[in-house]
């Protein structure tokens, strides 16, 4: 499933990067741009975005009346703020607005991404063919607990956050146990590299691996996540 995406920032430029970080996240597309508060109510008028990346400050405006305004209206889209205000009032209102996530300018698109991926998830686990556990719900309101390195620790050699992050989620979603060719075709990711991830995060007590034997030839290597 493709993300539609509308940005509601009135600088052109930071407007151009924020779309191609957009564009180079996969799954999502962005569909709409809006260089005012006006210009994004006609357009959420229209039609129906899935996620909307919104400026607090606006030209003469502001984008928490912009996500007041379409809660009140009960669009149906989640909000993540982007903005160089870091005032305290400012965070807690769009967190009463139901803004998920709250990005300061200027940033990496490391995080723009991590925030891309975490909407995605949430909404892969909200799909209404899934019947969710408590596991699942864990991970809708605590994604964090599912992350397995805290920010700031370095990595092994040659791995990154963002990756890894895309490793731990679909692991979270893919039949247990499994073998890295089910992950790198999850992923499409190549195997060597799946393979990296997969043995750091058995290193880090993530997973574990039991071998199975065939009739002939070498035991395969079979994953499961264990169980916080």
């Amino acid at each position: 499933m493709t993300y539609s995406v509308l940005i509601v920032e009135d600088d052109k430029m930071v407007l151009s990067i924020n779309e191609r970080y957009v564009e180079k996240v996969p799954g999502f597309e962005v569909t709409g741009t809006a260089l005012s508060w006006k210009d994004a109510l006609r357009l959420t008028n229209k039609y129906l975005y899935d996620l909307l990346l919104i400026d607090i400050h606006l030209e003469n405006e502001s984008g928490l009346d912009l996500i007041k305004t379409l809660r009140e209206k009960e669009y149906q889209a989640d909000f993540i703020m982007i903005t160089a205000v870091n005032e305290q009032e400012a965070i807690a209102l769009s967190s009463q607005y139901g803004a998920i996530d709250y990005i300061l300018k200027p940033f990496q698109f490391n995080r723009f991404q991590e925030s891309l991926l975490r909407f995605k998830h949430q909404k892969e686990l909200l799909s209404p063919s899934k019947k969710l556990d408590q596991s699942d719900i864990d991970q809708f309101y605590w994604p964090d607990r599912e992350k397995v390195t805290n920010r700031g620790k370095e990595l092994d050699k040659g791995l990154t956050e963002e990756t890894l992050q895309l490793i731990v989620n679909t692991i979270n979603k893919i039949e247990q146990p499994f073998k890295i060719n089910d992950l790198a075709g999850k992923t499409s990711l190549s195997h060597v590299s799946v393979r990296k991830y997969v043995q750091y995060l058995e290193e880090q007590g993530f997973l574990e691996v039991k071998q199975r034997y065939g009739t002939i030839g070498r035991p395969t290597n079979y994953y499961k996540k264990i169980s916080s």
